[in-house]
């Protein structure tokens, strides 16, 4: 049985905030979703056709005054109601897939000095994603206290954004501790 598109959600929820392009999903997403949830163009553009064969979504063609046109997509009633279903379905478990964690647990099979680089890198690869979240963060709060329809969006966006922050710093104090242990 194969699994469910869950980015098509991911989508689907994009479009719902406002009319994008394919760019502008890639864009929205590292931006916004980047600490949980990662989209790539080789995905993107797929999904984006099968939505609007699944009439979950139009798209609309901008002439590119120079450039080549921009194909925009707007959600449709549709796909506004499937979203709305999904979104209020108990979510699925979530499939963690930690290579580093792999790579530890065998770690007695490689060098320490090499498991102290790996684990160096990605302390300070956490330590520029918190920096990243937090300036985001900062930019949510304003939003948030603007209150509004984009302010009660804001608020959720940073429900997510705070667990990003939390699972960096976890993350990055987990190396700290685990380079003491060695």
């Amino acid at each position: 049985m194969s699994r469910e598109n869950r980015s098509k959600y991911a989508i689907l929820g994009f479009l719902d905030l406002a009319p994008m392009s394919g760019y502008d999903v890639k864009k929205f997403a590292a931006y916004s979703l980047a600490h949980f949830w990662n989209e790539d163009y080789g995905h993107i553009y797929p999904t984006l056709r099968a939505l609007e064969a699944e009439g979950l979504a139009v798209k609309t063609t901008e002439a590119g005054q120079g450039k080549p046109d921009r194909h925009v997509y707007v959600i449709t009633d549709t796909g506004r109601a499937a979203l709305s279903d999904w979104l209020a379905a108990t979510p699925l478990k979530a499939n963690l897939r930690v290579e580093l964690l792999l790579k530890v647990f065998f770690g007695s099979r490689i060098e320490t000095k090499r498991f102290r680089e790996m684990l160096n890198a990605e302390s300070e690869a956490s330590e520029r994603a918190l920096r990243e979240l937090r300036e985001t963060g900062f930019h949510l709060e304003k939003e948030v206290a603007a209150g509004g329809e984009r302010g009660r969006e804001a608020l959720f966006q940073r429900m997510s954004l705070r667990y990003g922050i939390k699972y960096y710093e976890a993350t990055r104090d987990w190396c700290r501790e685990t380079m003491e242990d060695l």
